[in-house]
C-alpha cells in the first residue's frame, strides 16, 4: 500500500491513478494523518449467461400456470439449491 499527501496527490495525480488501476491501494494523507484511501474499483462481470434459466426455457405462451410443486422447483433450480 502506498501512501501520499495531498501534495503528491495534486503534483503526481495521473501517476497515482495508473497505480490504483493496476491494483495498489494509495492512502492519502493530510499533515501525516490518512484523510482518504483509493482503492481500484472492483471488476464486475460485463455479461451474464441468461440461457440456462429456468423462465427463460419455459415457452409461458404454451404452457400452462405452474403448479405448486414446479414452482419450487423453478426457484430451486434458478437459486442454485437443487
Amino acid at each position: 500500500m502506498k501512501v501520499a499527501s495531498v501534495r503528491d496527490l495534486r503534483n503526481t495525480y495521473n501517476e497515482l491513478l495508473r497505480q490504483v488501476e493496476a491494483g495498489e491501494e494509495v492512502v492519502i494523507q493530510r499533515r501525516g494523518k490518512p484523510v482518504a484511501r483509493l482503492i481500484p474499483e472492483p471488476v464486475r462481470a460485463t455479461e451474464v449467461d441468461w440461457s440456462q434459466s429456468a423462465a427463460l426455457r419455459r415457452d409461458k405462451s404454451k404452457w400452462p400456470p405452474l403448479g405448486q410443486g414446479e414452482d419450487r422447483e423453478v426457484l430451486g433450480e434458478s437459486s442454485g439449491k437443487w
